[in-house]
This record gives C-alpha cells, sequence and structure tokens, in this order.
C-alpha cells in the first residue's frame, strides 16, 4: 500500500472523523554548492567513504563563515546535514593543528552519544589518534581523570557538566582549554526559559575562563526553526551570530491531515488506532505524545489490541535507564522496531534512521516542536505523513478551525533572561570562585553586573579588593547550590526509606509536592507523605490510586516598580516588577481521565513569595457597565480574559502556559481599578511576558479569535478553562471577556448567541 492509498483508507474510516484538513507540501530538489575554498584531500576522501560527495548549499554557506572566523547559528529543518557545518571545521582545524580543541554541547545524552558515532566513522576514515570522548555524568571515574590528563581534540558534554564540572575545575583542563578554538552549541532552540538563563550564565563563565588561557573559540549553533535564532544565540553567548536560513537539502512530499475527533471519541483512542493501522499497513511510525503517562497508555492499548504487532513497537520516554534508550534507538535505526510511541523526548535530532507516518497526539505546543517532530519522517526525501489529532485543548480546538492559519505561521521565539537576578546572582558567585571577577570584566554587562556583586559581597559570599578592584570568593566550590535547571536550591524527592527518587523545583515544590499530592515519576504514582522545607526534603511513598490531584490556590500582586508603558489601540498595557505571593489553601482529588472533584482537602502552607516580570492591563468601567448590561459577568470576563491570553502566549513564545501565571480584579486594591496581571512564573522573571508586551497587539488578537471561534456558550477547555487553574475555573464568562478585547482592540463589541459571536453596536 502507499502513503496515497492509506491515506485515502484513513478518510474513509468511520471509526475516526473528522479529518478537517489535507495540506500536501510540495517535495523539494537538493541545492548542493562548494565552498570558496576546497576541502582538505584526505578529508573529502572520508566524506566519500561514508558516502557524502557534495554538501549542500547551506552547508557550504556556512563552513565558508566559520572559516572567516564568525559564528555562525544554522536554522535548516531536521535531517538536513546541520552536523557537518561544524564537524567538517572542527576537523579541518584537527588537520592544521593537531593541538586543536573542540567542545560539543549537547542537550541530551542520546544526542552526544548519536554524535559521537557521526564523527567517530568520519575521523576514522582520515584518521585521527584520540579524536573524540564524552565526558559526561555517565563517564566512569578513570575515564574522567584520562580524558581531562590527555583530552581528546574533541569533547561531548552536556551544559550541566559544563557548569558543575569543567568551569568549576577548569585548571584541571588547561591543555584543553588552552587551544580551545570551536564551542558547538546543538539544538540551541532548546535553551529557554529558566534553563536558557542559567546556560547563558555558564557560557559567558566559559567564555571569560577560556580568555584567561589565552583561547578565544569560535561558536557554532544548530537551531530548529524559531522566530529569533540570531537574537536567541547573542543572548545565550554575548557575541553576535551570522544566521545560515536557506536549506539546501532535499525534502519529499509531506502530507499533513489534521484529525479532530466526534465528541465520543477519545482522541488517545484515535492517536491509537491510527498508529496501530500505520503500523500494520507496513509503514514505520512514530506517535509523540504531550505527557509519559500517555505514552505508557497508548502502548498498553496497541499492545492489547494488536499483539500481532507487540514485538515491533516500544516506548520511549524520560526515565528510561540509558541501555534501554540506547537498545530502543538502535532498533529503530536498524528497521527491527516498526513503531515507537514517545514523549518529547525523542524530539531531538538522536538518528532513528528513516521513518514514514508521525502522529502528534495533541498539539505539541508550539509550531516550532510540531515541524521538529514532523521532521522525524521523510528523511533523505522520501514522501511522509503527518497526522495531528486534537485533544481537549484551547490551540488544538484553534488550529482545528483555522488549519491554514497554522500553515501560515512564523515559529515562535525562543526566550531566556540574562538578567533574571536571581540566576544571575548565582553564577557571578560561581565566576568569581573560577576567576575573580574584575570591574572592567570584558565579557558581562557590568552595568547590570555590579550591583550583584556588591550584593553578595554584603552577604558575605564574596569580598571586594580595592587594590586590584575584583571580587574575590569566599566559597570554595558555590556551583553544588545551584541547579541550573530551576530558580533557588533543588529540594530532594526520597522515598519512605529516604532513596532517592528525583529533585523538585523549589519555585513550584508548594503547588506540586505538597503532603498528600500525586507526584509522578517514571510512569509511577508517589503520595506525598511529608514536606520538610527546612532540610528541603519531600518524603513519598508509592500507589497505584485511580486520582491525580491539584491545588487550590489564591494569588495576589504587588507593584514593585513600572518598567515602561504604552498605549495599544484602546487600552494601555504596562510592564514591570511585581511581587506576587501564591497560597496554596489546599487540594483536590480528582478521576482521572474524567477529571470529576472526589475530594477536596485543606492545607496549612506558608505562602510562595517571590518577584518578578509581568504585565497589567487596566479595564475600563465603562467597558465593564456594558458588560453587567448585557447580564454578563465582569469577575468571569476578566478571569476568562487572563486565562485565554495565558494560553495564546505560546503561540508567539516557546513557552507552556505552566510558566506564565495570572491575576485578575474586579478592583485591584493598588491600582483602584479593575485590572488583568500576566507575569512569569519564575523568580526574576525569564523574558516571556516581556516577549508578550513587545507583540501584544498581535497576542490579545490571538487571544480573542481563539475566544470568538469556539461553539461553546460560556466557556470550555477548548478557549477559557485551564486545568491547573486554582480556583477550579470559577467565575468564567468569555462573553464579557470577547466584549472587553473587541472594545480594546478598536473593534466593536460583541454579543454571543448559541456559541456564535455576533457584532452589534451597543448604546
Amino acid at each position: 500500500m502507499t502513503l496515497t492509498e492509506f491515506i485515502g483508507e484513513l478518510k474513509k474510516r468511520k471509526d475516526l472523523r473528522e479529518f478537517v484538513h489535507h495540506e500536501i507540501i510540495p517535495p523539494v530538489t537538493a541545492s548542493f554548492a562548494g565552498t570558496e575554498k576546497p576541502l582538505r584531500p584526505e578529508l573529502e576522501k572520508a566524506l566519500k567513504g561514508y558516502g557524502i560527495e557534495k554538501l549542500y548549499a547551506h552547508q557550504a554557506r556556512a563552513i565558508d563563515l566559520v572559516r572567516q572566523g564568525k559564528n555562525v547559528v544554522v536554522m535548516t529543518p531536521t535531517s538536513s546535514g546541520k552536523s557537518l557545518v561544524y564537524n567538517i571545521p572542527v576537523i579541518e582545524g584537527i588537520l592544521g593543528d593537531p593541538h586543536s580543541r573542540a567542545l560539543y554541547l549537547f542537550p541530551l545524552k542520546g544526542l552526544e552519544h548519536d554524535q559521537l558515532k557521526a564523527l567517530t566513522e568520519i575521523s576514522g576514515k582520515i584518521p585521527l589518534e584520540n579524536a573524540c570522548a564524552i565526558y559526561d555524568g555517565d563517564t566512569a571515574g578513570r575515564m574522567r581523570e584520562k580524558i581531562r590528563a590527555s583530552p581528546p581534540s574533541v569533547v561531548f558534554t552536556n551544559p550541566d557538566m559544563l557548569h558543575l564540572a569543567i568551569c568549576a575545575f577548569h585548571g584541571k583542563w588547561e591543555v584543553f582549554l588552552r587551544n580551545l578554538r570551536y564551542v558547538i552549541i546543538d539544538e540551541i532552540h532548546s535553551y529557554r526559559g529558566v534553563v536558557g538563563s542559567h546556560v547563558a550564565q555558564v557560557l559567558r563563565r566559559l567564555r571569560r575562563i577560556a580568555g584567561s588561557y589565552g583561547s578565544n573559540p569560535v561558536f557554532i549553533a544548530s537551531s530548529a526553526t524559531i522566530a529569533n535564532p540570531q537574537e536567541l544565540t547573542a543572548t545565550l553567548t554575548g557575541l553576535p551570530f551570522e544566521l545560515v536560513a536557506t536549506s539546501g537539502a532535499p525534502q519529499g512530499k509531506r502530507n499533513f491531515l489534521f484529525l479532530d475527533p466526534a465528541p465520543e471519541v477519545s482522541p488517545y483512542s484515535a492517536a491509537t488506532r491510527l498508529f496501530t493501522e500505520s503500523v500494520r499497513a507496513g509503514f514505520r511510525t512514530i506517535a509523540f505524545t504531550k505527557a509519559r503517562k500517555i505514552t505508557e497508555l497508548m502502548h498498553a492499548w496497541t499492545e492489547k489490541d494488536a499483539p500481532d504487532i507487540k514485538n515491533s513497537i516500544s516506548s520511549y520516554r524520560a526515565g528510561f535507564l540509558p541501555a534501554e534508550r540506547r537498545e530502543i534507538e538502535a532498533r529503530l535505526f536498524s528497521g527491527e522496531l516498526k513503531g515507537v510511541i514517545s514523549t518529547s523526548a525523542l524530539e531531538l535530532g538522536v538518528d532513528i534512521g528513516g521513518l514514514d507516518v508521525c502522529i502528534l497526539a495533541g498539539y505539541p505546543g508550539t509550531i516550532s516542536s510540531t515541524w521538529q517532530r514532523s521532521g522525524r519522517v521523510g528523511r533523505g526525501g522520501r514522501d511522509s505523513l503527518i497526522i495531528m489529532v486534537a485533544i481537549e485543548d484551547a490551540l488544538d480546538r484553534y488550529f482545528m478551525r483555522h488549519p491554514q492559519e497554522f500553515f501560515g505561521r512564523n515559529a515562535e521565539a525562543a526566550v531566556a533572561d540574562v538578567a533574571n537576578p536571581l540566576i544571575l546572582k548565582s553564577h557571578l558567585q560561581c565566576a568569581a570562585s573560577e576567576l575573580p571577577v574584575a570591574a572592567d570584566d570584558g565579557v558581562y554587562d557590568m552595568a547590570v553586573a555590579t550591583p550583584v556583586l556588591d550584593e553578595l559581597a554584603g552577604e558575605g559570599k564574596l569580598w571586594r579588593s580595592k587594590v586590584k578592584n575584583t571580587w574575590n570568593p569566599r566559597a570554595r566550590y558555590p556551583h553544588r547550590n545551584v541547579s541550573i535547571r530551576g530558580t533557588g536550591a533543588p529540594y530532594r524527592i526520597v522515598s519512605e526509606d529516604r532513596k532517592p527518587i528525583a529533585e523538585g523545583d523549589s519555585s513550584r515544590v508548594l503547588r506540586e509536592l505538597h503532603p498528600g499530592a500525586i507526584y509522578m515519576h517514571r510512569g509511577s504514582q508517589h503520595l506525598v507523605l511529608s514536606l520538610n522545607m527546612a532540610d528541603r526534603e519531600v518524603v513519598c511513598r508509592r500507589v497505584d490510586v485511580n486520582y491525580h490531584t491539584s491545588p487550590i490556590t489564591d494569588e495576589d500582586t504587588e507593584i514593585i516598580s513600572v518598567e515602561a508603558k504604552k498605549r495599544v489601540e484602546n487600552f494601555d498595557v504596562t510592564i514591570g516588577t511585581l511581587r506576587i505571593t501564591e497560597s496554596v489553601l489546599g487540594y483536590r482529588k480528582k478521576e482521572l481521565y474524567t477529571r470529576r472533584i472526589i475530594d477536596e482537602r485543606t492545607l496549612t502552607l506558608p505562602p510562595h513569595v517571590f518577584t518578578t516580570t509581568g504585565i497589567w492591563m487596566e479595564v475600563q468601567e465603562t467597558i465593564l457597565d456594558k458588560v453587567r448590561a448585557l447580564g454578563y459577568g465582569a469577575a468571569g470576563g476578566l478571569h476568562a480574559l487572563e486565562h485565554s491570553a495565558i494560553a495564546a502566549l505560546p503561540l508567539y513564545a516557546m513557552c507552556d502556559r505552566m510558566d506564565l501565571g495570572g491575576v485578575s480584579y474586579t478592583m485591584s486594591p493598588q491600582l483602584e481599578a479593575p485590572a488583568i496581571f500576566i507575569y512569569d512564573g519564575y523568580e526574576g522573571g525569564i523574558g516571556l511576558t516581556r516577549r508578550g508586551y513587545g507583540v501584544i497587539k498581535d497576542w490579545f488578537a490571538s487571544t480573542l479569535k481563539l475566544m470568538e471561534d469556539c461553539p461553546c456558550e460560556v466557556s470550555c477547555p477548548s478557549c477559557t478553562q485551564d486545568p491547573k487553574c486554582g480556583n477550579n475555573n470559577e467565575p468564567l464568562d468569555k462573553r464579557a471577556a470577547i466584549l472587553i478585547l473587541r472594545q480594546w482592540l478598536a473593534g466593536k463589541p460583541g454579543i454571543v448567541h448559541r456559541g456564535r459571536t455576533k457584532f452589534v453596536a451597543l448604546p
């Protein structure tokens, strides 16, 4: 059966309705080019032995820029050969100078192993001695000593190891750092939000250390499609970059189907059927889910309903042992496995061979992630099929109603905040322990760093030398107290017998790890027995229950300072610093899948108070008077607008709604007016609402459209309800929210009748 025949059969299936759109993306032929200066003969011969006869146009262009000493970011589709852009200059550097060294940074250990294999195969054909090695948390102690003592030409690692082991003990890496010529940052779009803000500081520390040894490496980055690759790489490194974004790689014809299941059909059941039928039809298939639990459920359902394909499929997610992941990747690459059901863990570029069909069980959350995941199929110019199955979510429904907007949209921006004060403070302490920070430091923006350094000195964590005008360390190894995966020191999550389970982010511990909460890890449920905030420890017991928990919360905001204010159409928006007080008052037990509340419990916990960046808008009383005159709920309208705006921001910034917070007031005590606040949900802010402030007219226009097009009367999960709402989504009134936004955006206020918006002039 061909893909075209398979698509025709699917469209006839009565149990798989409704296919609401079929987009055909035409094939693209390859575009080749040569470099300005020919490749070295031994390298060219090695590449031909590896099956590479010619370079794609984007590869040649990027290599020429690197040879000129430029920092380069390459943003081309999955499977377009981005790794050659950095491997070729690195190998050329080694051939020209055996002392040349390169550092490769990957966000996942699987990528380290994948790229180690690729570089080893090419370098082995030259051959190169002591070419490359992995140095990460899985590397044995004896091997680590060997790598430090006699560093290979290329070291593969990750940002965590760079932070904790290389920068912190740079004296042991002197030979490597003194000869560091290239730094490779793969999948740079994954460094956003909190992680990106941390990685930006780690890379600045690396630059300081390399400079102290006399090296000034060229940075080469690769990225999936995002709106701001040059801006992101400059933010992360503090350096300018050249962009190469026109791909010369071929692409086969891509068929993109949108499936909006009937109300009585579970979207996950539909996705499982599609997966099963695709594998049975002989197509190599990958299904992506948005949660570990769904991954394992779909795998279990497939094994139960289709035992004939049981041995040719697997699940894949974070939490698997490294050996298990490597085995699954190898079986996929060889073709032994015909199908895999995965979380985002397989989204990044681990080579799993040529696949034919990609099933998305839910919109991945961003346009960028959608194309990244769909890029796992159709390698080497093969035709492919991507099917997106809508779940009960605002953006899923939005794109099912407006498929052409999905295909016409640009990718979102990846955002990191290098000025986050809490993150900057923790890394400046690390930096000073590595090398004293001088008042004229050439890497840091000292106008931003100096007040933070003085604060550390005032706390006794650094001391300032007036003679040398430097800030110096008091602690030898502050790195161990800095996790680059969150803000603040992490919490230990342990079993009753004190065996470690995981680590928890301090910013979410009260919401997700309070006593009585159900914590999910490696597909298993754990009941939180106790939360010891003094020792930063959470004690859990493994359980198997039919419910999950959600916190009952209350939030309050206090404006600390105003950064900027602007007029947008008929409303004012302000950005500034907020102090947020989040109180967890209790929690609800909700049945799995149905979300029916089966119990509520109260809690007595201290509030979580933090400062962050946010925006706020006052709502004119004249608009709310019109809301009330029509019999709509003013409080429900403000609350619905807050929810839907948070749901829509991922259209413009790569984030999840859990990264944001919001509060709406019918009367803000501080502003003495009705108001809506939306803020970054992390101490110090991570740049998300700052991005929203910059595109607020488009953001709010999309928010309006999201609500207008939903057929519900007042509210539903597809437009204004938030599964994480601490007030159990009460009250909500999208009719009032629509009216407010229409008035703000200079249109006529609307009235909603039977779920359809009709716009009429109001007196």
